[in-house]
């Protein structure tokens, strides 16, 4: 089972880049956003996963989602994209993204992922929305937010287990998801009384379902 154990959650205000289709969480943007967006938490290892698989190192480059109707359109405009301020200086631990979204399905919609063998056998897989959103329908998973929500949709980085490939973890069991959830108010102390939902990004290849106990 690949999944995040024990995790304390250390939150760092993400500034978004100027874009009104997503909202890094700040107080003001609590009191003008909630009731209308979803806030959607996510984090991401951007670091390099080194002996991974058969390979030197592999690592993940660039996620980006985006959000679909119901007839499966989207377009590029509102494209959530996250990536490290560097790839070359990318430190191995989770990095947590806070952010409030329009309410709706977000698909994966591209991402970027190197392996490396050597210095001269580099591979990077680089697909986008025409192979990972096909006939409407997201191939390598998706999530949801309605508005009002504060949705933890999972641990992004990389599976080293066999055949490198992107992957989504999960923090495991209740007890490390309140203690996760704790940490998370400690540093939003205006998120107190708001309540967190475990809704994963949902996939069937880049990680294994899971349902939290009750």
């Amino acid at each position: 089972m690949r999944k995040v154990t024990g995790i304390l959650a250390i939150f760092l205000l993400v500034l978004s880049a100027g874009l009104q289709a997503q909202v890094a969480l700040s107080r003001k943007s609590f009191q003008e956003l909630a009731a209308s967006r979803g806030l959607v938490i996510l984090h991401v290892n951007w670091g390099r996963y080194w002996k991974c698989g058969a390979f030197e190192n592999a690592q993940l480059q660039r996620l980006t989602f985006r959000r679909i109707a119901g007839d499966g359109t989207g377009t590029a405009d509102a494209d959530w994209e996250l990536s490290p301020a560097s790839v070359l200086l990318a430190k191995s631990s989770f990095q947590p993204y806070t952010v409030y979204l329009e309410p709706g399905r977000y698909a994966l919609g591209g991402f970027r992922f190197k392996v490396t063998r050597s210095a001269a056998d580099i591979q990077v897989a680089e697909p986008g929305p025409a192979e990972l959103i096909v006939d409407g329908k997201p191939v390598a998973g998706s999530f949801t937010v309605a508005p009002g929500e504060t949705v933890y949709v999972g641990h992004f980085g990389v599976d080293c287990d066999g055949e490198p490939t992107p992957w989504r973890f999960y923090i495991d069991g209740r007890a490390a998801f309140e203690e996760y959830v704790a940490g998370f108010r400690k540093q939003f102390p205006f998120m107190q009384e708001v309540p967190v939902t475990f809704r994963l990004f949902e996939t069937s290849t880049l990680g294994n379902p899971y349902e939290l106990p009750k």
